[in-house]
This record gives structure tokens, C-alpha cells and sequence, in this order.
């Protein structure tokens, strides 16, 4: 029987960097990963005055001739989701599609490329493409690039330059598009002051914008520092001779000062600011919080300068100078250093942990008798001028957690049974001073704080009666924007309350103290209420809920993991094992948050009793038949009665009634709705065997194509 085989029309080229691209400060921000990728300490990006050339050139393995031909040349090629690490660095791969040099076909209409292998430096490779002769060449495989090989005795540069001419819109490059393209690469350079001063050549990588117009590089340079200026608390601290002065400040909040000594004073000089990050809900100047997370791993922690120089020990999150995470490891609850009369209850508990903290210490060997450097020039001699120097900053953590309950207990969340005595006793008190308060102002507050004690008092039995059931049945995405919608109206209610109460003025004294109290009180607790409701904001979004597509399924359970975080009680949720290129079903944000909520809670109950906790993730593909694994270390499942466990009201996890009162456990319903939610997105779920080391494996199943 006769064959054919198939051609792939030219026009593809231009679909692909169409579609796939979309906007071309990403097509920009393509190039630069590029770089990334080859293991370059640096990028040059230049855009020429009138926005008609952009230049990005690099100094990283470069490439000969067999590497740009069989990769290159190659569309679609996934050498890169082979060997997912770069080949000298072992830096993490940025890309894996195979198409980002289509990118630029969307930034010019011609791309002129030298680059220079590391492996032969006598040889430069030079090529260049006019796209719309590609585009037109027919058939995909008669698409050409003209190419040559120079030769030079004395070598050549290593790298890769790529010059784009013929811009298509170089109209488009004004600020917003430059800030847009900070936005898109700023993770991939280090917060430190000079991003080449690190040790590890791995974290190495300067990003040098150049254009002569000055308010774009200033606009580049913002936006690659943004990151560092989301903070939600920072400590500044100045040391004169044993002498400590320390500034706190929460953002949007003015700083307040406090005072203390070191215990040695041999430490003369030296200064430092922290800042704290709270990396939850939607972050200013477009950052995502997956990124900053996965930055602050990478980079956070307090590090220390010596004259200007970092000293790589310091910051390294496997040397906790600080005892930060021993603190947190043991549990600790009270601060050793500050005055015993200062500890709250459990208030170092809210010390911030390393990956949610970026800080520089100040410190000069040079100009001080007591502190000295190591021969290894990687960190400082255990001395008195040392202790000095941890307990300066430690104190300073250790005062910002206090601070941070503080403000914790000023906003305990609202229940029916502590705050409902509110609005009674402002009815109260108006009742008392009722002579006292203008007739027709009296009557509506008194109407108003009726009304609206009487809503919410209606809404906490039932949320009470329903709690229970929403909860594990993880349709908060349906309820919560109903809730929320509810609670934004009350809250509204209760600022115009608030502004009514601020409005009257009586000549008691007394009484004007009070309202003023009852003003505050009021304003505080819709304050705490709106925090709590901001729990729910990730399903009250209508995009979450009506979307339907095939997410990717490492940044989605990732970010479903960020989710619950705050009820795993740092129990691990590991996610490596997840192949970073699968897609899950088609289904809505909210059903797999729905699902994978269900499963980590499930989860987590279950290992309330075990001595190892660990949560993991982790992807198989057999052809067509792709699976999802979520295994723990918990009681484990008898595989024998496992499927009773989908069926309604059905529970095999004995959960103390103390643990109840927590939040722990619910009706029994949870693996019901995640049965009926994954049907709907055409996959099936069950108990398995566990592999090695774990005692639990939930399974859920489809099958592409069909």
C-alpha cells in the first residue's frame, strides 16, 4: 500500500511565535533565559535609540556548528527537558518547549546570530534569518538560514550575540513594555548588591540593560529590585559601641524605635536592616507569589558583609547562624534575649522563617580589634565580637515575633461567641446615654446595630451548622463567594456605623471617651473580620471558578500546597516527583483546589499520630495512561475496604475530640466530592499500594486522547 508523509506549511513558524509568545517583552525576556541557560555570569540587552535594534549578547557556552544545527535548527526540540539542568553550572533549565527562538520573529523582521563554543574558540558561527522568506519558503523543512564558519588562530570570545532588526513594533517599547520585561526576568538574578559577589557561580547572573534613554534604565532597574520592596516589616539597626538602636516598621505604618546593649560591647560598630515578607495573596508591582517563594528559597536569610564583601557562609540556608530554624524546629516559645517581663504567651512562634527573609549586615574586620576573618575568608572567628554581633541581630528578630503577636492578638479572628457582645454592648451604652444623644441620631444607629447584629448572628448559625461539611467537602470556591459577598456588604454596614458614631459629639466627657472606645473596637474587629475573609480570596475570584483549561500540574498542586500551608502545621508537602511538562485534565482552578485540598487535609489527619510526616507528589506516564501519586506517612489504608471511603459520611481516621475543636476532621464527605469532581474532569481516583516508605497512596488517573 502506498505512504505519505506529512509537510508542515512555513506559515507554522509564525503561528508558533504568535501564539506562543503573544507579547514581545516576552519574546525579549526568551533571549535573555537563553542566556541563562548557557551558563553566561551576564546579559547585555541594548535597545538602540529609536527602539529599531535590540542587542542581547551573553558570555555562556556558546555553541559550534553540530549543536546549532541539531538544536537551533530544530524545532521543537526537547534536549533541554532531557537534561533539565545546564551542562557546566548545573543551574536549573529555564526552558524545555524547544520554540524560544521563535520568540524573536515576533520582536523583528531579521535576527543576525554569532556565537562561539567554549568547547573551540578558533571557530565563530554566524547566521542570520529574514523571517518572512522563512514564512514564505512553502513547506517547513525548505526554510532556510545562511550560515558561515570564520576561523581565527587567536581565538574568538566565547558567547552568543543575537542582533534584531527590523523591529515590528518598536512603537510598543516604551516604559510599561520595559517594566513588563523586568517583570518577566527578575528572578533570575540574585538580590544581592553586585550579583557577580556570590561564591557559588550557579547564582551568578548580572542583567545589564542599556538604552540612552535614562528613565527606561531606571524603569529596568526598579523592576528587577521590585522584589525587595514588597516587604511587609522591616528592622533597621545601627550599633555604636555596644549600643543598639533598632527601628520597626510594618508597612503602610509609621517606624517605631527601641534601645539595647550587647552583652560584651566588643563589637564597635555595625548595622544591618531585615525585611520580612509575607508571602501570601496577590503581591504589588505584579510579582507572583510562586516566584518570590521559590526566590527567597533560593536567596533569603540574613547575610553578612565584610568591608562591602559577602561572606558566602552567612545567608547559606544549611548554616543557620541565627538558630532561626532551631528555634522553630524545637518549638521554642519564649525569646531568651529580650527582658523576661517583654515574652508574650508563645510569641516566639511568630519568628519569621528564613525563607521569608532577606537581610545585609554591615560589619568592617578592618576597623575593629575584636572581629576577625576566617583564612578561608568565608566567615567570621568565633569571638566575643562575634556574639555581639549574632545577639544584635537575633535580638532584633526576636523583638519583631513579639511585636508580630501582638498585633496577632489585636486581630484573633471573629466568632460568634466573643464578638457577637460587641454590638451588645454599643447597644448598651447607647441605651444608657439615650438623653444624652441627639433623638433622630440615636434612633438610626440603634436601627443599624439591630439590623445588623440580627444578620450576622443569623449568618454564624448557620455557617456554624455548615462549617462541618464545607470545610472537608472543599467547595469553598462555591461558598466563599457568596460568603464573601455577604461579609463585604456587612462590612460596609459596619463602616457607615463607624462614621456615624464619629459624627456625634456630646459635651459628657465620659461619654464621648467611650463612643471614641466603641469606635475603635468596631473598626478593629472589621479589620480582623476582613483579614479572615482574605483566606477565601483565592476561590472568590469568578476567573478561578469559570475557567476551564489544562493547567500545568507542578505550579497548580504547588500553588494549591501554598494554599493549605497554614493547616499543614509545617508538615512537608513534597512536589519534585511531578514532571514539570504535564498537564492536568481540563477542569477550573477551584475543582483541583477542591481535590488536592481534600487530599493534602486527608492527608495531614491521618499523620497526626506518626512520628515521620512527610506528604509527597509525584507523576507516573505509562503511553497514553498518566497518574497523579499523593502519598504520606500516616495510619495507612486497609486496600480492602479503601473504596467505602468515597461513599458518604463515611470516616476511618479517629480524630480526638480535642483535635476537633482545632479544625481537624470533618463529616466524612471530602473523598465523596473529590470522587464527583474528578469524574467531571474524566480521571478516576482510588487508594493504591504505597511505594516504599510510605504507608498511604491516593491515585488519580486519565488517559490523554480519550
Amino acid at each position: 500500500m502506498p505512504t505519505l508523509k506529512f509537510t508542515v506549511d512555513s506559515a507554522l513558524l509564525k503561528e508558533l511565535g504568535e501564539r506562543l509568545i503573544g507579547k514581545p517583552y516576552i519574546a525579549l525576556a526568551e533571549l535573555v533565559k537563553n542566556s541563562y541557560d548557557a551558563d553566561s555570569l551576564e546579559v547585555i540587552i541594548e535597545l538602540a535609540p529609536e527602539n529599531d535594534r535590540i542587542l542581547v549578547n551573553d558570555k555562556g557556552q556558546g555553541m559550534d556548528f553540530e549543536e546549532f544545527k541539531d538544536f537551533w535548527m530544530r524545532i521543537g526540540s526537547t534536549h533541554k527537558q532531557r537534561q533539565r539542568v545546564s551542562r557546566r553550572l548545573h543551574r536549573p533549565l529555564t526552558g524545555s518547549k524547544g520554540v524560544g527562538r521563535l520568540a524573536v520573529q515576533y520582536l523583528a523582521g531579521r535576527l543576525d546570530l554569532s556565537t562561539t563554543s567554549e568547547k573551540d574558540i578558533r571557530k565563530r558561527l554566524r547566521a542570520h534569518v529574514e523571517w518572512e522568506d522563512a514564512v514564505k519558503a512553502g513547506n517547513l523543512t525548505e526554510a532556510t538560514v545562511e550560515y558561515e564558519i570564520e576561523s581565527s588562530d587567536r581565538g574568538f570570545e566565547k558567547g552568543t550575540t543575537i542582533i534584531l532588526t527590523g523591529l515590528k513594533e518598536k512603537e510598543k517599547w516604551d516604559t510599561k513594555a520595559i517594566r513588563a520585561l523586568a517583570g518577566e526576568i527578575w528572578w533570575l538574578q540574585p538580590p544581592f548588591r553586585n550579583p557577580m559577589e556570590t561564591e557559588d557561580p550557579a547564582r551568578r547572573f548580572e542583567i545589564k540593560f542599556l538604552s540612552p534613554r535614562e528613565d527606561y534604565v531606571k524603569i529596568f532597574s526598579k523592576g528587577m529590585h521590585a522584589i525587595l520592596d514588597v516587604w511587609y516589616a522591616k528592622l533597621v539597626g545601627k550599633n555604636s559601641n555596644g549600643n543598639v538602636s533598632l527601628s520597626l516598621q510594618f508597612v503602610g505604618e509609621e517606624p517605631y524605635s527601641v534601645s539595647y546593649t550587647t552583652p560584651y560591647k566588643s563589637l564597635k560598630r555595625g548595622d544591618f536592616e531585615i525585611r520580612i515578607y509575607l508571602l501570601e495573596y496577590k503581591q504589588p508591582h505584579g510579582i507572583k507569589v510562586v516566584e518570590a517563594r521559590e526566590y527567597f528559597n533560593e536567596y533569603g536569610g540574613v547575610h553578612v558583609y565584610d568591608g562591602g564583601f559577602h561572606l558566602p557562609y552567612y545567608g547559606n540556608p544549611e548554616n543557620d547562624w541565627l538558630g532561626v530554624e532551631f528555634a522553630h524546629s524545637h518549638r521554642l516559645s519564649e525569646s531568651q534575649l529580650l527582658p523576661s517581663n517583654w515574652n508574650i504567651d508563645r510569641g516566639l512562634q511568630f519568628l519569621p522563617t528564613l525563607s521569608r527573609v532577606f537581610g545585609v549586615v554591615n560589619v568592617d574586620t578592618s576597623k575593629e580589634d575584636a572581629l576577625k576573618i576566617l583564612i578561608t575568608r568565608d566567615r567570621l572567628q568565633d569571638s566575643d565580637a562575634f556574639e555581639d554581633l549574632h545577639y544584635m541581630v537575633r535580638w532584633a528578630l526576636d523583638f519583631y515575633a513579639l511585636e508580630e503577636k501582638k498585633r496577632s492578638l489585636k486581630s484573633t479572628s471573629l466568632t460568634r461567641e466573643t464578638e457577637a457582645p460587641k454590638f451588645q454592648k454599643v447597644e448598651e451604652v447607647l441605651a444608657k446615654y439615650e438623653s444624652d444623644i441627639p433623638k433622630t441620631t440615636y434612633q438610626n444607629l440603634r436601627k443599624d446595630i439591630q439590623e445588623t447584629t440580627d444578620h450576622i448572628e443569623t449568618e454564624a448559625e448557620a455557617t456554624a451548622e455548615k462549617i462541618g461539611l464545607i470545610g472537608p467537602l472543599a467547595t469553598v470556591g462555591i461558598s466563599s463567594v457568596a460568603y464573601q459577598h455577604e461579609l463585604r456588604r456587612e462590612f460596609s454596614t459596619i463602616d457607615d456605623i463607624v462614621k456615624k458614631i464619629s459624627a456625634v459629639k456630646v459635651e459628657d466627657e465620659g461619654l464621648q471617651k467611650t463612643l471614641d472606645e466603641l469606635k475603635e473596637s468596631l473598626s478593629s474587629w472589621v479589620e480582623r473580620a476582613r483579614r479572615t475573609n482574605a483566606v477565601f480570596a483565592y476561590f472568590g475570584d469568578a476567573e478561578n471558578l469559570k475557567i476551564r483549561e489544562r493547567f500545568p500540574a507542578r505550579k497548580t498542586i504547588d500553588e494549591i500546597k501554598d494554599q493549605v500551608k497554614f493547616l499543614m502545621r509545617g508538615v512537608p508537602i513534597d512536589t519534585s516527583g511531578v514532571d514539570d511538562q504535564l498537564l492536568l485534565p481540563k477542569a477550573s482552578l477551584v475543582e483541583w483546589g477542591a481535590i488536592f485540598q481534600n487530599v493534602f487535609i486527608n492527608a495531614f489527619n491521618s499523620m497526626l499520630d506518626s512520628d515521620r510526616k512527610l506528604i509527597a507528589v509525584s507523576s507516573r506516564i505509562e503511553g497514553r495512561n498518566l497518574e497523579i501519586l499523593v502519598q504520606d506517612t500516616g495510619c495507612g489504608v486497609d486496600l480492602k475496604e479503601a473504596e467505602s471511603l468515597f461513599e458518604p459520611f463515611v470516616r476511618r481516621v479517629k480524630i480526638s475530640p480535642e483535635r476537633q475543636a482545632l479544625g481537624y476532621g470533618g463529616m466524612g464527605l471530602g473523598l465523596t466530592i473529590v470522587r464527583m469532581i474528578a469524574h467531571n474532569a474524566l480521571c478516576e481516583v482510588s487508594f493504591v499500594n504505597p511505594q516504599k516508605d510510605f504507608t498511604t497512596a491516593f491515585s488519580l488517573r486519565w488517559r490523554e486522547g480519550g
